[in-house]
């Protein structure tokens, strides 16, 4: 395995917490509606502000840390068939085109939700539920490092695009049938 996929697997280890991440937020987020629901039928009250905190703590805890994830796999809407149409000089042009692009306008997200993060910290933004008031600006730094992960993604498949003659909008590494039985002995 090159250094290039070795670097991949690690940064695949951190999008892996992020999903990890996201997915207990949604089992937590499901006992949570479930219990609320059961309390509301059966006693006839519900858990208080617990719709404020599902919107404003659990709904960006389950959407931003899975998205670098979710965004290398290769499953959000790209060019595909539009790109299946072309050469390969022309299809290598535009994808890299693509990617360039992606990764200044991404550049501009992180940059700006940083700034709206750090003038949250400042202010010290929170969200009244039951009359009390809970921080939010915490979770306005999970947006900038979504994107930054999503940024470092874009480098690896610009790296790899670059490297490779087939042009994609993956990384796609398929380790060895080795590393295969040591991932299998190491679980």
């Amino acid at each position: 395995m090159t250094t290039f996929y070795k670097l991949y697997a690690y940064f695949g280890w951190i999008k892996k917490i992020g999903l990890v991440i996201s997915a207990i937020t949604v089992v937590f987020m499901m006992f949570f509606i479930t219990y609320d629901v059961i309390v509301r039928n059966i006693f006839s009250s519900s858990i208080r502000g617990g719709f404020e905190i599902i919107q404003n703590y659990m709904m960006p805890l389950i959407v931003f840390p899975g998205l670098a994830y979710v965004y290398g796999t290769g499953m959000l809407p790209k060019m595909e068939l539009l790109l299946d149409k072309m050469s390969g000089r022309m299809r290598k042009g535009v994808v890299l085109t693509l990617i360039f692009i992606e990764i200044v306008v991404l550049i501009f997200v992180v940059y700006f939700s940083w700034v709206y993060a750090m003038a949250g910290l400042e202010r010290q933004t929170a969200f009244p539920a039951a009359g009390t008031l809970y921080p939010l600006y915490p979770l306005f730094f999970i947006i900038p490092i979504a994107f930054f992960l999503m940024i470092i993604e874009n480098l690896f498949i610009l790296v790899k695009n670059v490297k490779e003659k087939t042009a994609t909008f993956v990384v796609d590494y398929q380790p060895s049938e080795e590393e295969q039985i040591i991932n299998q002995a190491v679980k």
